[in-house]
C-alpha cells in the first residue's frame, strides 16, 4: 500500500467506510511509515475533537414535527381476534353452567352409576370445572394479546389428546356428534391464541437498544477525550476502530 492510499484508506475508515482487509494493511504501512503514522494521528485527533465538540443551539422543532406527522395506523384485527376469543370464552361458560345443571339434575342419564369410585355426576362435574377454566383463560387473554403464550401450551395439549380420544369414540361409536361439537370451542379458541401470540411476537414488544461503549480516541483503545491529549494510533493490539462507532461524551 502506497502512501497516498494508506492516507485514502484512512480517511474511510475514520468515517467507517473502509473495504474489508484494509484495516490489517493500514496497519502494516503505518509500522514502516512514519509520516503516515503522524498523518493518521492528527486525523484521529481533528475528528475527535469534532466529534465532541460542544453541541450549537437549535431550533426545538420536535412539537412541529409531530403536530404535522399522521396519526399511527392501527391494525383492526387484533381487537377483532380479542373480540371473537371473547365470545368463544363466554360460549365455553355456558357450556360449563350446562354440564353442572345437567349433572345436579336427578334424571340425568347415568347418574347412580359409579365409575373409578366417582359418580357420573362428579365426573361431569370436573369436566364442566374444566370447561369453565377454559373459559376463563378465553376471557383472560382477550384482554391482552401478551398473555396468549401462557395459554397456548396448555391448551394446545388438551386440545391435541381430546382430538385423538374422541377420534377414536368416534369410530367406536361411543360418543354422539352433538357432544363432539361443544370440543370445537376449545380448537377455535387454540386457534384465536395462537394468532395473537403471533400478533404480540411480530407486531408488538420492545425495540432492542444497542449497546453503547466508552469512547475511542485512537484505534481500539477506549479513553476520555475530555482528559487524555491525542497520543498514538497504531500497534494498541485493538486494530483501527472507525469514528462511526463511536459514541461521543
Amino acid at each position: 500500500m502506497e502512501c497516498a492510499e494508506c492516507r485514502e484508506a484512512l480517511s474511510a475508515l475514520l468515517d467507517g467506510e473502509e473495504l474489508p482487509g484494509e484495516e490489517q494493511e493500514i496497519d502494516v504501512h503505518l509500522e514502516e511509515c512514519s509520516e503516515c503514522w503522524t498523518f493518521a494521528d492528527r486525523a484521529a485527533h481533528v475528528t475527535r475533537l469534532t466529534r465532541t465538540r460542544v453541541a450549537e443551539q437549535t431550533p426545538d422543532v420536535v412539537a412541529a414535527v409531530l403536530a404535522a406527522a399522521p396519526p399511527p395506523r392501527t391494525p383492526w384485527w387484533p381487537s377483532a381476534l380479542r373480540v371473537a376469543l371473547a365470545a368463544v370464552g363466554l360460549g365455553q361458560f355456558a357450556v360449563a353452567v350446562n354440564g353442572v345443571v345437567l349433572a345436579g339434575m336427578p334424571g340425568a342419564v347415568g347418574h347412580g352409576i359409579r365409575l373409578a369410585g366417582a359418580s357420573a355426576a362428579h365426573i361431569s362435574n370436573e369436566s364442566s370445572a374444566w370447561n369453565l377454566a377454559l373459559a376463563v383463560g378465553f376471557l383472560w387473554v382477550a384482554g391482552s394479546s401478551a398473555r396468549a403464550s401462557g395459554l397456548v401450551a396448555v391448551v394446545g395439549a388438551f386440545v391435541g389428546v381430546l382430538g385423538l380420544l374422541s377420534l377414536v369414540d368416534l369410530l367406536a361409536d361411543r360418543v354422539d356428534l352433538a357432544r363432539l361439537g361443544t370440543h370445537s370451542l376449545a380448537l377455535v379458541g387454540l386457534v384465536l391464541a395462537l394468532a395473537l401470540q403471533r400478533q404480540h411476537r411480530h407486531g408488538g414488544g420492545d425495540v432492542p437498544r444497542r449497546r453503547l461503549g466508552r469512547p475511542t480516541t485512537g484505534f481500539g483503545r477506549a479513553t476520555d477525550p475530555r482528559s487524555e491529549p491525542a497520543g498514538p494510533i497504531a500497534g494498541s493490539g485493538g486494530g483501527l476502530t472507525p469514528v462511526a462507532e463511536r459514541d461521543a461524551a
